[in-house]
Parts: C-alpha cells; structure tokens; sequence
C-alpha cells in the first residue's frame, strides 16, 4: 500500500512548475502523509527569462548558484526520496551531494517530455545525473523501447476535476469538437485541417490556440503565414477549460512530432469518458486503449468516420487518476 510506504516520508521533490500540476502532486502526496518539500527546477523570475534568452552562456552558471542555492536551504532537513521531474540543468555534484547527506536515500526521476524535446539522456558528464538513480520513468513510449535498460514506461495523469466532468450526467454538448493547444507549425497545420473539415461536414469545432503575442511577431518576420483570427495571445484558464471541455463531444489531439507519449489533453479526455480523436499512432501501444474511444487520423488524409466513431459505445475504462500515477512513481 502506498500510504505505507508514503507516510511520515520526507520527499525532497525538485520538478517543474508547470500549471496547476506540481500543485496537485504535492497535494496527491500529503494525502498519502508524505512530507514533501518542493522547489522548482529553475528559477522562474524574470531574471532568468533576461539570462535564457539574452545571455544564454551564462545559464549553466545561473543554474549551479540555483542548486547551491538548495543545497543550503536543505542542509537542516533529512530526506527518504528524491524525487526529480525532468531535473534541467541539475548537476552531477548536487544530486551525489543530496545521497551524502542522506544515506539510504531513494532516489526517482521522471520525465514528461521526450528526449528529443528536452535531453537528459546522454549528457555531457557534468549534467549526466541519470545514473544517479534508482528509478527513471518516462512517458514516451520511444524513449522507453529505445532505452528499455535505463527507462520504465509510466503515462502521466489526470487530476480530480476531471473525474467531476464524467461524473456529469448530461447528454447536452454545445460543440462535437474541441482543439485545444498552443503553437507548432504541425499543430497550427493541423488547425486548419481541422476547420475545414468541421465546415464541410457540418461540425460544430470550438477551439484555442495559444500563441504570445511576441512569438506570434517573430513567426511573421519570419514570412509565416498565419490567420490572426485564429490564435489567441492569452492562454485559458482552468475554469474555462473545464466548461468548455466538458461540453464537447471530441477532443481533438494533434501531438508534437518529437514526443510519442499520450499528451495531457488526451489523459483528460480518457479519464472523463471522452472520444479522442489524434495522429499520435503511438497511443495504441497504450494498454486498454481501443478504437472505441480512440481514432488515430492523417492529416493528410481527412476522410475521418467520425459519426461512426462518436456512436460506438467506449468499451474500456481506463486509470489515468493521479492516484495511480503516485502508485506507478513510488511502488
């Protein structure tokens, strides 16, 4: 049981700060009487933003002091896990330095972005802290066939709000299709496809498609072409997208190229009883996922059964709660 493996543990947990989710996973840990601790990967001031982007050969120095910085703000407290997310820029000397001071230590990293978007396999010594620990997990089903040795597969998860929205008993939809995102070449293509579709078919598509103003500028220096109309500068807040989610028939999922893992849209989608409609063919590899609430498409080739595909009644129900995320890390 995870509660006894879990309870009165201290987790010194270093990951990203990424929405509302290091949130929950904190929260998701408390209930099992974990301790944990959290600090954010980097720092997420402006000041880094200033040396990312203007002095960027100085970041490798920036995040050393980062780290010094929590190795002195943990020097009082023991721990029983480290426990990494993604881990960007950690050196070497503070993960073995954390292992001194706390022998015995457990030790689990994992990764919800691919190595192809965001390296840490096979890294220059000084930041190739992976075999530094006891458990490395990944999403992305490539990652892991092509690094079964170093990497278990674990999806990520949905939080609680989700399992609200299938508990909404309600045959009402304002719209058959939601696309939801921010901006890739591949996924801003696969917009337009999209509406397309949706017009020649008669489809009701809600969609938003997050893009800052200022990349939105650079991309048009560039000579890309882009309907304004279609983007927005502003990204949607949680309480809007749960609404809007929640009024859809089907999700609509046009993944990154680089990643193969199931997305957390998707996650979303799947664990409030949705339909999914996505090119990541990677997905079927996905155990308990079936085309009864899953339809992989080409964008190349928009000849999609969809009225088919929203009659079939879902077969199978999987776990994508945090709770089995938790079980999946610690277990």
């Amino acid at each position: 049981m995870l509660a006894e493996k879990l309870k009165g543990k201290n987790i010194l947990f270093i990951g990203v700060k990424f929405y509302h989710y290091h949130s929950e996973i904190i929260k998701g840990m408390q209930k099992y009487g974990a301790n944990p601790t959290f600090f954010a990967e980097r720092d997420t001031s402006i000041r880094y933003g200033l040396v990312n982007r203007l002095f960027h050969n100085q970041l490798e120095r920036y995040q050393e002091l980062h780290y010094q910085g929590l190795l002195k703000k943990t020097k009082n407290k023991k721990f029983d896990y480290l426990f990494v997310i993604r881990g960007y820029k950690m050196p070497v000397w503070f993960v073995k330095s954390i292992k001194e001071r706390n022998p015995g230590i457990v030790t689990i990293m994992y990764q919800w972005d691919a190595n192809a978007n965001s390296p840490f396999l096979d890294l220059p010594p000084k930041f190739d802290i992976v075999k530094e620990f006891d458990k490395v997990l990944s999403f992305d089903f490539r990652d892991v066939d092509e690094h079964p040795h170093i990497l278990s597969y674990s999806p990520t998860f949905y939080t609680d709000e989700i399992s609200k929205v299938k508990d909404l008993k309600t045959h009402t939809f304002k719209y058959d299709l939601f696309y939801f995102g921010s901006y890739l070449p591949e996924r801003y293509a696969g917009l337009l496809k999209i509406k397309e579709y949706a017009e020649k078919n008669g489809l009701t598509l809600k969609t938003h498609f997050y893009m800052p103003y200022r990349y939105y500028l650079i991309e048009r220096f560039k000579g890309t072409k882009l309907n304004k109309s279609l983007l927005s500068n502003n990204t949607m807040n949680r309480k809007m997208y749960l609404k809007i989610f929640s009024e859809s028939r089907v999700i609509v999922d046009v993944s990154n190229a680089k990643q193969t893992g199931i997305a957390m849209r998707v996650l979303d989608a799947l664990g409030a009883g949705k339909k999914v409609l996505s090119t990541n063919k990677w997905i079927t590899k996905e155990v308990g996922i079936d085309d009864s609430q899953v339809l992989i498409f080409d964008l190349s080739n928009m000849n999609i059964p969809l009225k088919s595909f929203i009659e079939k009644p879902i077969k199978v129900h999987c776990d994508y709660s945090l709770d089995k995320w938790l079980h999946n890390i610690f277990e």
